[in-house]
């Protein structure tokens, strides 16, 4: 068996939140931006198209990353097998899913309606995939050797990159829905290429399919991409299926306000990633399972308060930022919170399953939420348009995320009671955030 060598001292909680959540806050506010000024240049239609476009190749992504990144941690954490085959047996696998990624997708366009698209738009949209593949593979190294600050810079420098791009494409030399293509694939590229290089310093890399770890790489990932995939379809099949029985115009008031509510997900994303790593490394399954619940219950009261401010401002900050003409993304907003917030609960218990190699439970909980989802979107749109696609994720996302919480507790052994029960100890686990806070800025 291979481990890792002892290293220094790991981490608390707190550090590697801060900087999960700090990094996150700061793609969020770049992705904001970004959104305002695709919105405010590209305009409702499209702004629906560009959204519309990409759903097809982010949804073949969810798919062809084979849960590598996930089953990478697993196998990384739990030192079975010697780090440099595990990496090398990683980026043959990208090379192949890449390449498929991109074969299906161009097959899965001439089944979906392309009307406002031309070859080139597709063809950069197709791009994206091996680029964006190989940043979540190299995430899963990262992860699970527990550095997150270089996972981090994968999150934080893409959003950036992306907006100093489309500023300059954009708004700037006004190449509307390419120049909005381009950003993302630039982005992507510099993104990739800077992490495959950081893993080609760092390990002994051969690119070989007789490498035995391939196998076992792809047999434990594939539950956690089919688990991945229906969680995509369920967060995303939405807009297509909104595309082909409304209008590009609605897409976009519908994409917006989904987009600014789900910025809520950014605290508990950023825990999830957290515990996903320090599960995959943890030998003491009762203090990772009272750690992951006090998160749940403080992410939740976060989200709460957070809600509350964008109901009150909504009304207010769209119209300023984003123009008049997207005045109606303040009711889909408004409404699609509860299932956000439902969203949370699955987020973090989610992170602790998957370190713990437990992907199916996702797949079981959010399958039927999904056919739901599917169901109700075609009864609801041709009526209330957004709002009726609003209407279907709220109860997709709170049947898939209640299911999820149950079969928590069942695994856990831990009540739902007493996940989700308050204790003195949460706030002060808060107390102890806040003084890290203070500790850390007057050094």
């Amino acid at each position: 068996m291979f481990r890792k060598p002892v290293e220094l001292a790991k981490r608390s909680y707190f550090h590697d939140i801060a900087s999960v959540f700090s990094s996150n806050v700061f793609s969020l506010i770049t992705n904001l931006l970004l959104v305002v000024i695709l919105s405010r240049v590209l305009g409702p239609e499209y702004y629906g198209l560009y959204t519309a476009i990409l759903v097809i190749p982010m949804l073949v992504i969810s798919f062809f990353q084979m849960g590598i990144k996930a089953s990478t941690v697993y196998m990384i954490g739990s030192g079975k097998e010697e780090d440099n085959s595990i990496v090398s047996a990683v980026l043959t696998v990208l090379i192949f899913t890449s390449l498929f990624g991109i074969i299906f997708s161009g097959v899965a366009y001439f089944f979906v309606s392309t009307q406002g698209y031309t070859m080139l738009l597709i063809g950069l949209a197709l791009l994206t995939i091996p680029m964006r593949l190989a940043t979540i593979y190299a995430g899963g190294v990262f992860l699970g050797k527990e550095e997150i600050g270089s996972a981090n810079l994968m999150n934080w420098l893409t959003g950036l990159l992306m907006l100093l791009f489309a500023a300059i494409f954009v708004w700037i030399l006004k190449w509307g829905l390419k120049g909005a293509l381009l950003s993302l694939l630039f982005s992507n590229t510099v993104v990739a290429l800077l992490a495959v290089y950081k893993l080609s310093r760092r390990y002994e890399i051969k690119i070989t399919v007789r490498n035995p770890i391939i196998s076992s790489l792809i047999k434990i990932g594939v539950v956690y991409a089919l688990s991945f995939l229906v969680i995509q379809l369920n967060y995303r099949l939405d807009v297509l299926l909104l595309k082909a029985l409304s209008t590009p115009a609605e897409v976009g008031i519908y994409s917006l306000g989904v987009s600014v509510a789900e910025l809520l997900w950014q605290v508990p994303l950023a825990i999830s990633i957290v515990v996903m790593s320090r599960s995959a490394n943890s030998t003491d399954l009762e203090a990772t399972n009272r750690s992951t619940a006090r998160l749940l219950r403080i992410s939740l009261v976060l989200g709460i308060a957070i809600s509350f401010f964008i109901v009150i401002l909504s009304p207010l900050i769209i119209p300023l930022v984003f123009g008049e003409e997207f005045r109606s993304s303040i009711l889909v907003m408004q409404t699609i919170l509860p299932g956000i917030l439902m969203v949370i609960v699955f987020r973090i218990l989610s992170g602790q399953l998957s370190g713990m190699g437990r992907p199916e439970v996702a797949l079981k909980a959010f399958v039927p939420a999904l056919v739901l989802n599917i169901v109700l979107n075609y009864l609801l749109i041709p009526t209330y348009g957004a709002l009726g696609s609003v209407m279907a994720t709220n109860i997709s996302y709170t049947i898939g995320s209640v299911s999820y919480l149950i079969a928590y507790s069942r695994i856990s052994g831990m009540p739902i009671k007493e996940i989700l029960r308050f204790s003195k100890e949460d706030w002060g686990f808060i107390k102890r955030i806040r003084d890290r806070f203070h500790l850390e800025k007057n050094k």
